[in-house]
């Protein structure tokens, strides 16, 4: 599920808040970097539970049609309904999913304002209202609508998320896109797969660990190096991530052979535009640039394999 970038993002924001602490218990900090990446976990399981959740509302609701004096008639003659989509209910009866939830004790049980306050709103759109009267079962395109037009912009969603964890907002919009691709997967080949956090548990963790170990490690040979190619820089009015950016950059380029130097090079230019200021692309191209070849020079940089070296 997460990519290089992302674990090399969630390096950064590790490493921005251990250099911020001014503390020096590696170990520790190391520690909590793999439970925020785990984190992100928390959160694609905890949304596909929001998906249940919605379902029991609307499964409450259908149930009390009959307790009114003046239903209405969309809703009495509906032809379908959020709780009997396909993808809903395997998903209520998939068992990875279920003990995942259970093992890591996530639960919407004490949401309950904000689950009303989400059901209502859906149940008030006009997706909602096409999905009651549809002649034809469109389930993923519903399910689709209800990630894009009601979870993604609720400002009671996200402030939830915003003060449940430190990263979720940042987050949200990835998890959302991987909902919309089990959803997809699910239409396409009707069986529900949960995606894995890792695409190698093993080996990202190994990068992710070396890459933040070496940075620390190799702290005051990176900052030295990067004053050396910013003397016509003010170094307290650089960006504290534009500095954290380079380390890392020198960290992996260092460090790990098998990854190309262009690879690197690119892959750290795009977070600066992600994390630092607009400025931030220029300025990270150029010293990593001067850096990458005096490291070179100096055979710091070794890289094994065709093609690696450039």
């Amino acid at each position: 599920m997460l990519s290089r970038r992302q674990l090399r993002s969630k390096v950064l924001l590790a490493l921005y808040s251990f250099f911020q602490s001014g503390k020096n218990d590696l170990a520790s900090a190391e520690k909590e970097l793999l439970r925020s990446i785990d984190k992100v976990y928390d959160l694609y399981l905890l949304l596909l539970l929001l998906l249940s959740e919605l379902a029991d509302a609307d499964r409450n609701d259908a149930e009390e049609l009959h307790t009114k004096y003046f239903p209405k008639a969309d809703e009495v003659n509906a032809r379908h309904r959020l709780h009997q989509l396909r993808f809903i209910n395997e998903l209520s009866a998939h068992a990875d999913f279920r003990n995942e939830i259970k093992n890591r004790k996530l639960s919407w049980q004490n949401e309950g304002d904000l689950l009303r306050k989400l059901f209502l709103e859906i149940k008030k759109s006009e997706d909602y209202l096409n999905l009651l009267r549809s002649e034809k079962e469109d389930d993923k395109a519903f399910l689709t609508l209800l990630i894009k037009n009601h979870l993604l912009p609720s400002e009671a969603l996200n402030t939830f998320l915003d003060e449940s964890n430190i990263y979720w907002n940042d987050d949200f919009d990835f998890i959302c896109h991987m909902l919309l691709k089990n959803i997809n997967a699910y239409y396409d080949q009707s069986v529900f797969q949960l995606f894995s956090l890792y695409k190698d548990e093993k080996d990202d963790k190994a990068f992710v660990r070396e890459l933040f170990t070496k940075t620390v490690l190799h702290n005051e040979e990176f900052e030295k190096a990067i004053a050396e190619k910013t003397r016509n820089w003010d170094l307290e009015r650089i960006a504290l991530v534009d500095i954290i950016i380079l380390k890392m950059a020198l960290a992996e380029l260092t460090s790990f052979p098998g990854i190309p130097v262009k690879v690197t090079i690119n892959e750290y230019i795009d977070i600066s535009k992600e994390y630092s200021t607009p400025k931030s692309k220029q300025f990270v191209n150029g010293v990593i640039d001067k850096l990458a070849q005096e490291f070179k020079e100096q055979g710091k940089i070794v890289k094994s394999g065709r093609g690696l070296i450039g």
